[in-house]
């Protein structure tokens, strides 16, 4: 019986081993398994961490960090500079007077105008495209003329060529003032001394009308032009052009054209504005630009007093 006892212990012992012997690797494969797992998760942080091969040498090639100069702060000769250059412009305008501006974009300028000057009254500001191109041209000049007609009191006016601007009766004669910011073709002509014989061709066509719609009696009439500094637009030689065309005028001044000075103003091309080819604000004009003014030349002023 205690034999039997006995086997009945060892079968009962035996058994338990082998239970604890399965529990044993049961726990060993499943702290294989944890450790694997572990260290998968650990090799997939560290390779989210680690940037791919394109990122890897895009990063080595940029600068540091600390290497990337901060924008230079403005020096208090530069602000004083850039002040006076913001004077400057804004004086060339007062409020009272009749104001043709011709070619356009968006009105931006146009707006900006009319809020310096406190009102629209007597600001005229004319586009050479019509109403379809303009809205595909320009997305926000619908919005905009809307504010100066209805709001600031200025009037808008589309498809007005800038040389035929005395074909309009009731522009001959009638303005102090007539502009033209950064006139262009727009022909995407790539062989530069042809775009720039077209465009003394232009520049001369509207110097002889713009003539014509001055208001003479006014010693202060004149004519701006707005002209981006450096090549092409040197070689349209604007002054020349200008006392070519109309013997009458003369260069009076040139002053920096101060966009700071217009807040609200956007640059825009004759071609149209596109986020993909086109600066937002007036970027383009970084490089400097100038307005040039020409008024009639004293003898013309003195022979009418005569």
């Amino acid at each position: 019986m205690a034999h039997k006892k006995m086997k009945g212990r060892a079968k009962q012992q035996g058994g338990s081993i082998k239970k604890s012997l399965r529990s044993v690797v049961r726990g060993l494969k499943a702290e294989k398994n944890r450790k694997q797992a572990k260290a998968r998760n650990k090799k997939m942080a560290l390779e989210e961490e680690q940037p791919s091969a394109d990122e890897a040498m895009a990063e080595e090639q940029a600068p540091a960090q600390s290497e990337v100069p901060a924008a230079p702060k403005m020096t208090k000769k530069e602000a004083k500079a850039l002040a006076s250059a913001e004077r400057a412009h804004r004086n060339l305008y007062s409020a009272g007077e009749r104001i043709l501006l011709v070619g356009e974009g968006n009105f931006s300028f146009a707006r900006a105008l009319c809020k310096e000057l406190g009102s629209g009254v007597g600001v005229y500001a004319t586009a050479y495209d019509g109403e379809k191109n303009l809205k595909l041209k320009y997305t926000d000049a619908e919005e905009l003329r809307k504010e100066i007609e209805e709001q600031l009191g200025g009037t808008t006016l589309v498809g007005v060529d800038a040389s035929r601007l005395h074909a309009v009766k009731e522009f001959r004669g009638a303005f102090h003032k007539i502009v033209w910011n950064f006139p262009h073709m727009g022909t995407g002509e790539t062989d530069l001394e042809k775009s720039a014989a077209e465009h003394r061709q232009l520049l001369s066509g509207f110097f002889k009308s713009a003539y014509r719609c001055l208001n003479t009696e006014n010693p202060n009439c004149a004519i701006h032009v707005a002209l981006k500094s450096g090549e092409p637009y040197k070689s349209w030689k604007v002054v020349q052009t200008a006392m070519t065309a109309c013997p009458e005028l003369e260069l009076y001044t040139a002053v920096p054209f101060a966009t700071s000075a217009w807040p609200g103003y956007a640059h825009r091309r004759t071609a149209g504005f596109d986020e993909r080819f086109s600066k937002k604000e007036s970027e383009e004009l970084a490089k400097g630009a100038k307005v040039y003014i020409f008024k009639r030349r004293r003898e013309a002023a003195n022979s009418d007093d005569d």
